[in-house]
């Protein structure tokens, strides 16, 4: 299942959003908060950090490349864990002005790793044993890894540190980090239903601005009802109705954030045909209407 982090407010004064890749630090003692904001597309810029990074996007995407060959998207509801010293590298293929790249990283000193896991494996060792697995360092996120992020992201805000604070947060977040990665590898696991939710799912994101009926999937996937459930099950943790939803709103707030279409018109390209319904749903998900949203991050 895929978790966004909290929508930030841009970060980079208007008279400095050029193609730099901007960055605003927050110290938390033992580790640190960097929130990166890019405003030009880019490409192949290099990445590399002096201690552990836990990244994750909260807005746009990055197409990442490794030493090892492999290439990824990333983007909003997955995360990124690299070792230090681990090179990567980045392309910015969409980002402007209007639809900048916004993500918060969390570097943490080889020391203050050591610490952290040391502290669960003592305390905790019947839960463990606490590692992290750099085999599996892009993965999506879960509801506990946003949990720890957004509350990291609501602590730098306020006008005092609170290091005892950051302190639990942080190692809540390896907690949940560690579950993360087992449960990525749990669904990697199952690879006979992988090529069905691709396939299902490559079908909705196409179509979101049309009706799409259980039926419709089940013939994509070749499945009867309760497998095509299942594989939903596994793979994010919603039904196939709440997998679409989620997806036509975030579909929404892409659009609402470009500025360029009425709330009216987000709404029938995301697959609503009630406006009423949409700001209902729009809502339930995010606790305001589209317009508020717009006004808050526009």
């Amino acid at each position: 299942m895929n978790y966004t982090v909290e929508l930030l407010s841009l970060q980079t004064p208007e008279h400095l959003r050029s193609g730099q890749e901007h960055q605003n630090r927050f110290d938390c003692g033992d580790f640190e908060i960097n929130i990166f904001e890019t405003f030009q597309s880019s490409l192949k810029v290099k990445i590399v950090y002096p201690g552990l990074t836990i990244s994750s996007m909260i807005r746009g995407k990055k197409t990442i490349y490794t030493n090892a060959g492999e290439r990824f998207e990333f983007q909003p509801g997955t995360s990124l864990v690299l070792p230090e010293g681990e090179t990567i590298y980045a392309d910015f293929p969409e980002a402007d002005a209007k639809n900048p790249v916004q993500c918060a990283t969390i570097l943490i000193p080889q020391a203050t790793l050591e610490k952290q896991l040391k502290y669960l494996n003592k305390n905790y060792k019947e839960n463990g044993p606490w590692e992290l697995d750099f085999r599996h360092f892009h993965f999506n996120n879960n509801v506990g890894i946003v949990r720890s992020f957004n509350e990291l992201l609501q602590a730098i805000n306020q006008e005092k540190n609170n290091y005892p604070l950051f302190d639990l947060i942080l190692k809540s977040l390896f907690v949940r980090l560690i579950t993360a990665q087992q449960e990525h590898i749990q669904v990697h696991e199952l690879g006979k239903y992988q090529q069905q939710f691709l396939d299902v799912k490559n079908y909705i994101k196409e179509h979101l601005h049309l009706a799409i009926s259980t039926e419709q999937l089940m013939d994509i996937a070749n499945c009867s009802k309760s497998t095509l459930f299942r594989i939903f099950d596994a793979y994010t943790g919603k039904t196939p109705g709440q997998y679409i939803m989620q997806e036509r709103l975030a579909k929404a707030c892409n659009m609402l954030l470009q500025g360029e279409l009425s709330i009216a018109e987000v709404g029938y390209r995301s697959g609503f045909n009630s406006s009423s319904y949409f700001v209902k749903q729009f809502r339930a998900m995010y606790q305001c209407t589209p317009g508020e949203y717009v006004k808050k991050f526009c």
